[in-house]
């Protein structure tokens, strides 16, 4: 009862903090720009025709992340919910108590045994690999159509595809060369960041003292993570991201693994939408013949990120190992 009274009060305050992030930041906006309140809001409905806005809407985005995930994890992990403590008598670097080292562990800055420099690399390789998979996933997911019954719906969440992937654009459309250096601080290291610690450092341990079980507490916070973005047209690749994200959290104890997973992933489809195909950020749509060539290495793809997750685990099995001996 308690996990459900602390996932209530989870959403309480995340929805809380999100309203007074956006109020504050525009606020903020409006104060630093000069722009009467009324007159910005009605700007940021249309800010295409504003190009003026597009840094304090990158500022606004980092703000809101901040604030209603990063500090929202900060209020929670220390005035509401109290987690498992570390037995500082085991050394250096293997913190925590040896029974507990290879379960699923609820505190998101507890210190964990050392993660090897190899898995950092490794996951870097992870990133690069599983891009087919979650471009092949993306196209089957762009292209769902709904029967004719659920027409209205279809046409709600198409609108809702097309406002956010316009937003998407708009921000990412730097105009200079600090804009390009504050869009991947806000992009790919502020989201990676704060989302990390949000979803997999609190929300999915929860649902896994919730559930009992650490398969199903990666798989509900992954769809979690993925409906939170209000985009169903990007819903299932961003849902295996999320349990990648979760899965890796549950093999290395360590959130600074998911969280360098996050950034990688979002810095390298930017890097990718600005140097190379500038469709990277929108809703997959491809041709039938290059569909029939993404197939195969989709596939490939996702065998490889599951051999590659399998990998870390076992380097990290071994790493609990030496230092429960």
């Amino acid at each position: 009862m308690k996990y459900i009274f602390s996932l209530l009060i989870l959403l309480l305050i995340t929805v809380l903090a999100l309203f007074a992030s956006q109020f504050i930041g525009v606020f903020l906006i409006s104060l630093v720009y000069g722009i009467p309140l009324i007159e910005l809001t009605n700007q940021m409905q249309n800010m295409s025709a504003y190009l003026e806005l597009r840094t304090p809407i990158l500022i606004l985005q980092g703000l809101t992340q901040l604030i209603s995930f990063f500090g929202v994890t900060l209020f929670f992990t220390k005035y509401v919910y109290k987690f498992n403590q570390a037995n500082p008598n085991n050394g250096t670097h293997s913190v925590m108590n040896a029974d507990l080292a290879q379960q699923f562990l609820e505190e998101p800055f507890l210190k964990r045994y050392k993660t090897p420099t190899l898995v950092f690399l490794i996951v870097f390789v992870l990133a690069i690999v599983a891009f087919p998979a979650v471009q092949l996933v993306g196209t089957l997911n762009g292209a769902i159509e709904f029967p004719e019954f659920l027409q209205g719906l279809e046409t709600w969440m198409r609108e809702k595809e097309d406002a956010a992937q316009a937003l998407t654009l708009f921000m990412t459309d730097f105009a200079s060369p600090l804009q390009t250096v504050l869009g991947f601080i806000v992009i790919a290291v502020l989201a990676g960041l704060t989302e990390e610690v949000f979803f997999r450092g609190v929300v999915q341990p929860l649902f896994q003292n919730l559930t009992k079980n650490k398969h199903a507490a990666v798989w509900i916070t992954a769809i979690v993570f993925s409906a939170i973005h209000f985009q169903f047209y990007g819903f299932v690749p961003r849902m295996l991201l999320g349990a990648l994200f979760g899965y890796l959290y549950i093999y290395t104890n360590n959130i600074t693994v998911p969280i360098w997973a996050h950034i990688l992933n979002n810095g390298i489809t930017l890097a990718l939408f600005l140097f190379y195909d500038d469709q990277m950020l929108t809703t997959s749509k491809i041709e039938e013949s290059n569909f029939a060539i993404l197939i195969p290495f989709g596939v490939l793809s996702i065998v490889l990120c599951i051999g590659i997750l399998k990998i870390i685990k076992k380097i990290m099995d071994k790493e609990v190992e030496k230092n429960m001996k």
